[in-house]
């Protein structure tokens, strides 16, 4: 048995750095959250290179390489737990669904920087909101503007803009930004389904 065997679930809050990439550790399975994968460029500015979702294996990597290729940051509050698990190694099935996971995450990345910025940030919203399990899809449970703003490659402003275009438009549910609370029936909202952002 492995000393990550034994390690607890890891539950970051939005904002903080799980691993680093070059650093040594073990896999992780997103029990619940979502996370910013960046690569360290030359002049140590971090540069977008993927989501991870409630599902997705974290730092296989490490398995072969014996350190993270990325550097992970929670989006969300999460929960993560050691992955295998008690195993000695993974089963090669865990390991084909790990391998097909992060390739259609790789390509959802790359979906969110192209197109107008309705669709971008739209489907950031689709795929975050796989993780959100069953809150509601308001501004105060998606990342952060500049975090959202730098993963679709959009300005903050644009980024701003388009939230407030799917409120009113009743696609995600307002929130009254200076009391924290949603606004009176009286206003246009509904409250969103995961269907209703599709």
């Amino acid at each position: 048995m492995r000393d990550q065997d034994n390690l607890p679930p890891h539950t970051p809050n939005a904002g903080d750095t799980i691993y680093a990439a070059g650093c040594t550790g073990s896999a992780w399975l997103l029990v619940s959250g979502s996370i910013r994968l960046d690569r360290i460029e030359s002049n140590g500015e971090r540069a977008f290179a993927g989501l991870a979702i409630k599902g997705d294996v974290l730092g296989a990597e490490t398995l072969l390489l014996g350190h993270y290729a990325f550097t992970a940051t929670a989006l969300t509050p999460c929960e993560l737990r050691p992955w295998p698990g008690a195993a000695v190694t993974p089963e090669p099935r865990s390991l084909l669904k790990a391998l097909a996971d992060a390739e259609r995450r790789g390509a959802d990345a790359i979906a969110l920087r192209c197109g107008e910025a309705a669709t971008r940030v739209g489907r950031l919203i689709r795929i975050l909101a796989n993780s959100l399990a069953n809150q509601t899809i308001t501004r105060r449970t998606l990342p952060a503007l500049t975090e959202m703003a730098d993963i679709t490659a959009l300005t903050v402003g644009t980024v701003s803009r388009t939230l407030s275009i799917m409120q009113a438009e009743g696609t995600l549910a307002a929130h009254d930004s200076r009391r924290g609370r949603p606004p009176s029936s009286r206003g246009r909202n509904k409250t969103p389904s995961v269907a209703a952002l599709q």
